[in-house]
């Protein structure tokens, strides 16, 4: 067991000096973030489920506790963290820092909005603001400005020691969740049920997961974002599931895709997409670019379409003509941290200037190459997406699929496989995923 205690305080010691510099280059005194304020629903008493936002997050595993500010200084060395404390008998006690974890700040409670003014009102070298629009106090009008926005951005793609022990813990009890959710499916459970048994698989409460939980049974494994679960228990054929777990803020994000027949083609196609997934893993490294991997994601996506006797055409002609599109309609991954897209993905240098989008993929989340203690998640994919092969058949291309193993493989819906990967300062990649699967057994 890690102590992250220790690690937390490595973690403040570096980013109040990766935020000094930003201070330094921008000319501000003094950062202020802001966790936010809970909101209430529209003509209702009831307040949505709060979650702190992840410039907070970055610096405070208190993700629940609405209210809060973190104050650092060009001349403090210690960060300010203002907690919001009233008496309130009708909510249970505000969530707590863990154990040993003040001890690199400056805790500072208040009750009113003009007790907190009293510490943060605007300094003579400028103070940024970050937060909301709606948080208790702005006390700049630098309110989020972009050139500390795109300064925090690019500093945030090396995660420090501590924050990488939060994704590698994430993915270790996202790990017990995904077999118990994988058991339900091959039990017939439904996809409420095999979502219920995810949550009881690694104790937390739905407003505790990182993103909605996607769990598709057959069709449904087609639709990329599945959060509409259904209630009914089918027939089951194919089952996919992409949910992670948070720790202190810090998300995993996880998929697996199974057959309900270990012996059936589609069973064989899973495995398929399984070998290719590690090969791209073992691809990355510092100075990678995640494009040129994409599009080695694609060619080896248009290899096992070929393979499977899904294409009248050779694997080099269906990536030429972009028909993989079909099949494959997503990027190949993206940062992973306090969000779980995280930033700095297309980040050319840290004024904020954007990397030339590819002019294939344009879409791409990830576009700068790896650098050192950066956080990756790899996913490939292979879809059976009725809309998008409705497309294909009427178009030019239509001739060179073979529509009759296409119409086999529609009912299974389709496969994504994903690990979560820290790309390490010596050159060697950490498979976060596969370790906490193996470690499981």
């Amino acid at each position: 067991m890690t102590n992250q205690a220790g690690l937390y305080a490595q973690h403040l010691s570096e980013k109040v000096g990766r935020f000094q510099s930003i201070l330094a280059v921008t000319g501000f005194d003094e950062i202020v973030i802001a966790a936010g304020d809970s909101k209430m629903q529209f003509a209702d008493d009831m307040a949505y489920p709060f979650v702190a936002n992840p410039y907070f997050r970055e610096w405070i595993p208190l993700g629940k506790r609405h209210g809060s500010y973190l104050q650092i200084s060009s001349d403090r060395d210690k960060p300010r963290l203002f907690l919001l404390s009233v008496e309130d008998i009708w909510h249970t006690a505000p969530q707590s820092l863990p154990a040993g974890f003040e001890q690199g700040l400056e805790i500072i409670e208040y009750a009113s909005l003009s007790e907190l003014k009293k510490y943060l009102s605007p300094r003579k070298d400028g103070s940024a603001f970050i937060g909301e629009s709606n948080s208790l106090v702005v006390i700049s009008e630098s309110w989020n400005p972009k050139s500390i926005i795109a300064q925090i951005d690019y500093q945030r793609r090396g995660k420090t020691a501590y924050e990488q022990d939060c994704v590698r813990q994430a993915n270790r009890l996202a790990v017990p969740a995904h077999r118990a959710a994988h058991e339900a499916f091959m039990a017939g459970a439904s996809e409420l049920e095999i979502a219920a048994a995810y949550l009881l698989g690694c104790d937390c409460s739905e407003n505790e997961m990182p993103y909605g939980i996607i769990a598709g049974v057959n069709e449904h494994a087609a639709v990329l974002h599945h959060h509409n679960l259904d209630k009914t228990r089918p027939t089951p054929r194919s089952f996919l599931i992409d949910a992670g777990v948070a720790m202190n803020g810090y998300a995993s994000d996880i998929t697996r895709t199974y057959a309900y027949d270990s012996g059936s083609d589609f069973a064989a196609l899973i495995e398929a997409v399984d070998v290719v997934q590690l090969q791209l893993v073992a691809s990355g490294g510092i100075g990678v670019s995640p494009v040129d991997l994409h599009v080695q994601s694609h060619l080896k996506i248009a290899e096992i379409l070929r393979q499977f006797d899904l294409l009248n055409i050779s694997a080099d002609e269906a990536f030429a003509n972009d028909i993989t599109g079909t099949f494959y309609p997503h990027g190949l991954g993206h940062h992973l941290g306090c969000n779980v897209h995280d930033k700095g993905g297309n980040l050319a240098n840290a004024q904020g200037d954007l990397l030339p989008a590819p002019e294939k993929y344009p879409k791409l989340r990830a576009a700068a190459p790896m650098v050192a203690n950066q956080i990756h998640t790899v996913e490939p994919g292979l879809y059976f997406i009725s809309a998008l092969l409705e497309k294909l058949r009427q178009g030019e291309h239509g001739n060179k699929i073979n529509w009759s193993r296409v119409e086999d493989f529609l009912p299974f819906g389709g496969i994504r496989i994903e690990d979560n990967i820290i790309v390490h300062a010596d050159g060697s990649l950490e498979n976060l995923t596969r370790d906490a699967f193996r470690d499981l057994r």
